[in-house]
C-alpha cells in the first residue's frame, strides 16, 4: 500500500507562491522574509499539515566549494564562477567554505577524506570524473556540478551549452563564406568535446564533411599554456598543404595563442585567416585584433548552481538536472570573409 507523504518545503513554496529560499527563512526563524511572508507561509504550513524535515535543518549550514588547483591562480574563468558561488550562498545566508585539490594527484582518496568530515553539501567546480562523482554520490551528501557533468546523472550539474556555442560560432564562420575552419582543443574533458560536437555538427550540416585529420588540431595536454599552444599551431601551419582560412579554438588563451602563430607565420588576422575564441575573458576585447568569441555568464553559472543545490537539499528525492546555460556569440574584429583563392 502506498504511504502518502506529507507536505514538503518545495509544496509550501508553491502554495504560497513564493521561493523555496523564503519559505525556509520563514521556518527556520531568519531575516530576510517579510511579516506578510512571514504570516502566509505560516499559515500554510498548519493548514497543509507541514512537519518540517525532522532533525535536519531546511538549509545546509555550509557550502563547501571543491576545485583543482590548476583552476585557481590566474584563471579568471573559475575565479568569476567562485565569485557567483560566494554571492548566491550569502543571499542564502548559509556559510562556505573552499577546498582546493591537486589536480596531478587527484583520486577518490581525496574526496573520501573530505567527505569523512560530513560537508553539509558540495559545489564541485570542474570536477566530474566518473569515479569522483560515484564516490560523492555514495556519501548521499547533497551536490552540484558546475562546468562538468555526472554520465550516471546521479548529481544535478549546470554548465554552458558548450554545444551551441561550438556551432554558433562555426555557423557565423561558415556564413562568412569560410570552408577550410580548424578546430584547435585538447578533447579530454565532457564540457570540450561538447564543443566539438558543436563544431563538426554546424560543418555536416553546410554539407562540409567533417575530417578529424584536416578539422582537428588537438593539442594534446589541457595545461598548455600560451607560447606551447602557439609553437603548435606553428607545426601544424607548416605541416599543412594549404592554410586553412579560418580557426574556432576552444578557449581564447588558445585563440590568442593561435593569432600570434598566424602573425608570425607572415599571415593578417582577419585579412587572411579569422580566429574565433571561447569564454569571452577580458583579455580578448582588448587584443590586436579584438577576439570574437563565445561569452559566458561565469557569475550566473555559480549562482544557479547554489539555487539548484538548494533546491536539492529541500527536495533529495527530485530528479537529477542536467541545466545548460545559454551562451552567445560576440563579434569583434579577429573575423571576416574568407579571401577568395
Amino acid at each position: 500500500m502506498d504511504i502518502k507523504q506529507g507536505p514538503t518545503l518545495k509544496d509550501l513554496a508553491e502554495a504560497s507562491g513564493l521561493s523555496v529560499a523564503t519559505v525556509s527563512k520563514v521556518l527556520n526563524n531568519r531575516d530576510g522574509a517579510s511579516a506578510a511572508n512571514r504570516e502566509r507561509v505560516l499559515k500554510l504550513a498548519a493548514e497543509m499539515g507541514y512537519q518540517g524535515r525532522g532533525a535536519k535543518a531546511a538549509t545546509p549550514d555550509r557550502l563547501t566549494i571543491v576545485m583543482l588547483d590548476r583552476f585557481v591562480t590566474n584563471n579568471t574563468f573559475y575565479n568569476e564562477i567562485v565569485d557567483g558561488v560566494l554571492q548566491e550562498a550569502a543571499n542564502e545566508l548559509v556559510a562556505t567554505d573552499v577546498r582546493v585539490i591537486a589536480s596531478a594527484t587527484l583520486s577518490v582518496a581525496d574526496i573520501d577524506q573530505l567527505l569523512g568530515e560530513e560537508p553539509s553539501a558540495l559545489v564541485l567546480i570542474g570536477i566530474d570524473r566518473r569515479d569522483i562523482t560515484e564516490a560523492v554520490h555514495r556519501s548521499e551528501t547533497p551536490a552540484v556540478i558546475i562546468n562538468g557533468m555526472d554520465r550516471n546523472m546521479h548529481i544535478s550539474s549546470v554548465s554552458p551549452d558548450y554545444h551551441f556555442g561550438g556551432w554558433a560560432a562555426t555557423s557565423m564562420l561558415i556564413d562568412l563564406g569560410h570552408r577550410d575552419i580548424v578546430h584547435v582543443t585538447h578533447p579530454h574533458r565532457e564540457s570540450i568535446k561538447r564543443r566539438l560536437d558543436g563544431f563538426r555538427d554546424a560543418l555536416e550540416e553546410a554539407g562540409i564533411e567533417f575530417d578529424p585529420e584536416r578539422h582537428v588540431l588537438d593539442l594534446g595536454d589541457p595545461n598548455l599554456v600560451s607560447i606551447e599552444a602557439r609553437a603548435s599551431v606553428e607545426r601544424f601551419l607548416k605541416a599543412r598543404d594549404s592554410v586553412p582560412t579560418a580557426f574556432f579554438c576552444v578557449a581564447d588563451i588558445v585563440a590568442l595563442a593561435t593569432v600570434q602563430a598566424l602573425k608570425a607565420s607572415g599571415l593578417s588576422v582577419p585579412g587572411d585567416v579569422s580566429v574565433v575564441g571561447f569564454d569571452d575573458l577580458s583579455i580578448g576585447a582588448h587584443s590586436t585584433p579584438p577576439l570574437t568569441t563565445v561569452h559566458i555568464d561565469r557569475q550566473q553559472l555559480g549562482r544557479k548552481a547554489v539555487r539548484m543545490l538548494m533546491e536539492r537539499w529541500a527536495q533529495p528525492n527530485a530528479a537529477v538536472e542536467r541545466i545548460n546555460m545559454g551562451v552567445r556569440l560576440i563579434s569583434r574584429q579577429s573575423t571576416g570573409a574568407a579571401q577568395e583563392g
